[in-house]
């Protein structure tokens, strides 16, 4: 295991080194914490009209945060990545009309709609209400809510039929379900002969007592409780899951957070974009969450793992 680098630990200058990367430096982005030289702003032409200002935060998924957090990874987004990061999770399934398939911690229900589009029908769930508002709002939009029984459902107190669903998918919306194995339980006893479950989701790959978990630990939103790699398998045989993999994708979901500040940095001043200060932000805030994710990342902390398993009962 990587021994932990006390230079990838976020400074107290977090906010101005973000501030700088807004003003052109994507280096900040790329070393989140080394030096860097900032290049002036390009001049700006016209600003958009300006919505209700609010305080950023990530305590709530409020309309002025969706808004900004699709602006920075795409419409019907929550997350870096989009559907590039979603097409492997549902690829190797095998999914079609026949089957029936429960999504958990959908978020604005970008995957939903990726199989919705595929004439599947998906029961999807979600604990944060206004994401489950938007992403209704969102499917109707584009045609598909028909297809999407999309509900308000904290993941710990899941209720599923028994030999129900023939395939369970998430996306990193398993971080915060305090009780994994009884989750695991619930869905191995919801799964038909024959069914799947494929998710990622954040695993603990080092020292709880470093100085760097405690900061990511800290500054997550909702608090989450991870499992080993090692742990996680254990709990998957224990249920007689049959484990075709557990692969660490970190590099991918860290291409996908780069690229998407990035491009947004790109589009906002390359291109002479104005935005307003409350715009700047509520980007910050935003890049200042997925910045101390990568630190984590980058010290072996934490990292993002794809898992495919089966049951044959």
């Amino acid at each position: 295991m990587a021994k932990e680098n006390p230079e990838q630990f976020p400074d107290p200058t977090w906010r101005d080194r973000l501030r700088a990367w807004w003003h052109g430096d994507d280096y900040v982005m790329r070393h989140m914490v080394q030096d860097y030289t900032t290049r002036p702003a390009e001049p700006p032409e016209e600003a958009e009209p300006e919505p209700v200002e609010e305080a950023p935060t990530l305590e709530r998924w409020t309309p002025r945060r969706l808004q900004v957090v699709q602006k920075l990874f795409g419409e019907g987004f929550n997350q870096p990545g989009g559907e590039e990061l979603m097409k492997p999770l549902i690829a190797p399934l095998g999914l079609n009309p026949n089957l029936s398939i429960t999504e958990l911690g959908s978020g604005l229900g970008g995957m939903s709609r990726l199989m919705a589009r595929e004439n599947l029908w998906i029961d999807a769930y979600e604990q944060d209400e206004d994401l489950v508002a938007a992403a209704i709002d969102i499917a109707r939009q584009q045609g598909l809510k028909q297809r999407i029984n999309m509900k308000a459902q904290p993941l710990d107190a899941l209720q599923l039929k028994r030999r129900s669903v023939d395939a369970v998918v998430s996306k990193d919306g398993l971080m915060a379900v305090q009780d994994k194995r009884l989750l695991l339980a619930k869905i191995r006893a919801a799964l038909k002969p024959g069914g799947q479950l494929m998710f990622t989701d954040f695993l603990l790959t080092g020292s709880t007592n470093s100085r760097t978990y405690e900061v990511w630990h800290e500054r997550e939103p909702v608090k989450p409780h991870l499992l080993t790699p090692e742990g996680l398998q254990a709990e998957l045989e224990s249920l007689n899951f049959v484990t075709c993999y557990i692969e660490d994708v970190t590099p991918e979901l860290k291409q996908a957070v780069l690229h998407s500040f990035g491009r947004y940095a790109e589009e906002v001043k390359l291109r002479g974009k104005a935005v307003s200060d409350n715009e700047r932000d509520w980007a910050i805030s935003e890049g200042e969450h997925w910045a101390i994710r990568l630190s984590a990342f980058d010290a072996n902390i934490i990292r993002q793992f794809r898992v495919y398993c089966r049951v044959t009962d």
